[in-house]
């Protein structure tokens, strides 16, 4: 129930997400059989298209969705002539359509609110405890040596025992970009690693030394250097994403009082597993 509340959210995020056609007249740009063609017609069509398609050159999308939008007014014309409009299934299909739309246009409602800025402060004071008590707010300068098997980072762990500089040997062993450099990394959040290599630098203290580590990239060898706390993002920084957040909330909310005010019988229950 929660995963499939949480892609209803998604869903009405992404339609506020939408672009918004230009301001500009919407002008007629083809007639079929005397039925005008607008352009916010074509540019609803472009916009429906996948992420990938919509970052192709506008001149190069205009013809082929213009003639698509053609095509549905001469289906759409034909479907008519043949009566389909009053049919049963047209019916039930426009009766369905109009469920969703109505329930968009509501949580959109829900969504668009204007949140005070106490409340946002509020919110932002709760967040920045969570941030804080969360570890994320911590940075680490640390210096790694890559290579590509776990036998080479063994005995490079050896040699670092021995005493050699850390450095030194980066710039002597490691394949990775950083190894001219010493294998420094500068400073980074956890969140900037990968998983792998970040939970390991972070388990160890100013000045340690790690065994050898794996990751998608190959084997590392570790070193910490420093360890801080990073400065907590400000309101201002942090007020768009607080807004989004208070927004799927109101939504949640929203359902919630919904639920409880209505009457709700479950006629037939899940099917049981076979």
């Amino acid at each position: 129930m929660k995963m499939l509340r949480a892609a209803f959210v998604a869903l009405c995020l992404a339609v506020l997400a939408l672009p918004v056609a230009a301001q500009e007249e919407n002008a007629v740009v083809a007639r079929v059989n005397g039925t005008e063609v607008t352009r916010d017609e074509v540019v609803a069509a472009i916009q429906g298209l996948p992420a990938e398609y919509q970052q192709l050159p506008l001149e190069t999308l205009w013809e082929p969705m213009l003639n698509q939008v053609i095509d549905r007014k001469l289906v759409v014309a034909a479907a008519r002539a043949d009566g389909l409009e009053g049919s049963e299934a047209y019916t039930r299909q426009m009766d369905q359509i109009g469920e969703q739309v109505l329930q968009q246009l509501y949580m959109q409602e829900v969504m668009t609110r204007e949140f005070s800025e106490e409340e946002l402060r509020a919110a932002y004071d709760a967040w920045a405890v969570d941030y804080a008590a969360s570890g994320q707010g911590e940075e680490i300068h640390a210096r790694h040596i890559l290579v590509d098997n776990e036998e080479a980072a063994a005995a490079l762990v050896e040699r670092l025992d021995d005493g050699e500089d850390f450095a030194t040997l980066a710039a002597e062993a490691s394949i990775g970009p950083s190894g001219p450099d010493g294998g420094d990394l500068g400073w980074f959040r956890h969140e900037d690693m990968v998983p792998e290599f970040a939970d390991a630098a972070f388990a160890l203290d100013a000045g340690e030394i790690s065994g050898p580590v794996q990751s998608p990239f190959g084997w590392h060898v570790i070193k910490v250097e420093e360890r801080r706390s990073a400065p907590v993002p400000g309101f201002e920084e942090m007020a768009p994403t607080l807004q989004g957040q208070l927004a799927e909330q109101a939504i949640y909310d929203r359902i919630d009082t919904l639920r409880t005010d209505a009457q709700i019988e479950i006629v037939e229950p899940a099917p049981a597993a076979e």
